[in-house]
């Protein structure tokens, strides 16, 4: 009976962790969509409305994201902010996640099946409409559906759920922080060359894979994650 119970007890708690991972998630959907600009203060009873769920697994998350960096905590604990994103802070976010995507291209490269092969081309191929379309959200939305499903090539869970992790993150600073939209426009000339590099560099990256050249695509795909900050 003992061993029963314990059982039972072990499936209840992993069925409480994965609500919490799931509801993580939504949170950081949430809050990283472009809703909430840098430095804003994120209200856990808000974000527990708009979601539908009770404030304890928000509160949960938002501890977690503030331990990960994500979020900043205010002095005194009294509430948690999105974080200002230094020049430094953005060249160590991208740095990081050229590393964790260079992973995955590599793993990629050699596991990678036929299936994940099309859905790359397909989000690449979805992109072109919109080259040269300055603040195009679909674009932005395309570009991080590309490297989310990059993630999902490499077969590596642990790897994948990291990198998607900050794939959210950039997505937000790189394109959705309000306060980016304050800047002044490019020329479109220097937006269709930079939409365009990109475009290419996403076909390069899917021909390495399917080539299975692991040692390319790893360099590849570091390379382009760290053009993002140069571009940006």
């Amino acid at each position: 009976m003992e061993k029963i119970q314990l059982t039972k007890e072990s499936s209840k708690k992993n069925a409480v962790s994965g609500e919490q991972n799931t509801v993580y998630t939504r949170v950081a959907d949430l809050i990283f969509e472009g809703n909430i600009e840098a430095g804003a203060k994120v209200v856990e009873q808000d974000v527990a409305d708009r979601l539908g769920v009770s404030r304890i697994p928000v509160r949960e998350s938002l501890r977690k994201m503030v331990g990960q960096g994500l979020l900043v905590a205010d002095k005194g604990g009294r509430g948690v902010r999105v974080r200002l994103y230094t020049s430094e802070e953005r060249r160590q976010l991208c740095e990081a996640r050229a590393w964790l995507e260079a992973g995955a291209a590599s793993s990629a490269a050699r596991v990678a099946t036929d299936g994940d092969v099309r859905r790359l081309r397909a989000v690449c191929d979805q992109m072109v409409p919109d080259v040269a379309n300055y603040g195009s959200r679909r674009w932005a939305d395309l570009d991080h559906d590309f490297h989310s499903t990059l993630a999902d090539a490499s077969h590596n869970q642990r790897l994948a759920t990291m990198l998607k992790l900050m794939l959210t993150e950039c997505h937000y600073v790189f394109y959705l922080d309000p306060s980016r939209n304050r800047s002044p426009e490019p020329a479109p000339a220097d937006v269709e060359k930079h939409m365009e590099n990109v475009k290419h560099e996403h076909k390069e990256l899917i021909d390495l894979i399917l080539a299975g050249n692991a040692d390319a695509a790893e360099r590849k795909a570091r390379e382009h994650a760290m053009r993002m900050n140069m571009d940006g």
